[in-house]
């Protein structure tokens, strides 16, 4: 892959990866480049955070960037001293039992964006959802919400990613489409009617989005749509990754959001977030173009088998 002139030189990006809660890279020149916060719960769709974050860092390896790990005890002001940027990618859809939606996407905001003051550095990036809106009842979306304002208020240049949801590769499918897969012939569970639409957006598109986001600082800020270039169905979605005989089996809609106030393993802000059709606003398929990423199709990373 050809690296952008922009992208060269002294600026550093972060990566996130799998359980470990907080990042920093050091640029070519053994400065801090960029740091990240990153906090997943132990399971549920944004664990997809975590794929984004090591597509990240597989893009970053042809950079001059070194990315390594910080354990929780380490300061965050200190780890992010002589940062050009700031990668925030934590965040999760299924919080682990000693979480909650707030500590998971909005206290560790808090954390960062109080870190950085006078940090000197020059931007941040914050991977959100699509469906963010702090009027929400559901606390994900509005948590997500609630932390785009608090990172723009921070008075660093920002910017933030809408994101619909997320697919990896064949070989490396991610949360959402692991749930998708059926396995010995099984049918796959779908929640609702299967109709739901989403404008789904590949993994190493939204990488390649948040790496020149980080490291070109002519691209623009403020709070961008980021989808892919298709919209399809959930059963559309799962026939595609796993063939066009596979057997769908729908879980009601009324049942998935009865089921969602008793069952910890199926909360009820994610069965709310499933249900709901995901679609960009029109105009979005700009985004990419600005930050200089190249949209892949579902069949183009998930060929038909």
């Amino acid at each position: 892959m050809t690296v952008p002139g922009a992208l060269r030189g002294r600026d550093g990006v972060c990566s996130p990866d799998a359980r470990e809660p907080e990042k920093y890279c050091r640029d070519g020149s053994g400065g801090r480049g960029v740091r990240a916060r990153v906090e997943h719960g132990t399971g549920g769709h944004h664990r997809c955070l975590r794929q984004v974050g090591t597509a990240l860092r597989a893009r970053l390896a042809g950079l001059p960037n070194e990315v390594r790990a910080l354990t929780r005890g380490d300061d965050v002001a200190t780890a992010s001293a002589g940062a050009s940027a700031v990668v925030h990618l934590a965040g999760t859809l299924f919080p682990s039992r000693s979480d909650t939606y707030r500590a998971a996407n909005l206290d560790t905001v808090l954390a960062t964006v109080s870190a950085l003051k006078d940090s000197g550095v020059r931007r941040v990036v914050f991977l959100s959802y699509l469906g963010a809106d702090e009027s929400s009842s559901n606390p994900y979306l509005r948590y997500k919400a609630h932390a785009e304002r608090l990172i723009h208020a921070s008075g660093i240049p920002a910017v933030v990613f809408r994101a619909a949801h997320i697919f990896g590769t064949p070989d490396a499918p991610g949360p959402t489409v692991s749930e998708m897969l059926s396995f010995g012939g099984r049918p796959v569970t779908v929640l609702g009617p299967g109709t739901q639409r989403y404008d789904w957006i590949a993994r190493d598109d939204v990488a390649e989005a948040l790496v020149h986001a980080a490291l070109d600082h002519t691209t623009p800020t403020g709070t961008y749509e980021l989808a892919g270039p298709q919209s399809l169905s959930v059963d559309e979605f799962v026939a595609q990754v796993n063939g066009a005989d596979v057997r769908i089996r729908h879980l009601p809609a009324a049942l998935a959001r009865l089921l969602g106030h008793v069952l910890p393993a199926l909360p009820s802000p994610l069965v709310d977030v499933m249900l709901r059709d995901c679609l960009s606003s029109p105009g979005a398929g700009e985004t990419a173009a600005l930050f200089g990423a190249t949209l892949h199709r579902l069949d183009e990373v998930w060929p038909a088998g």
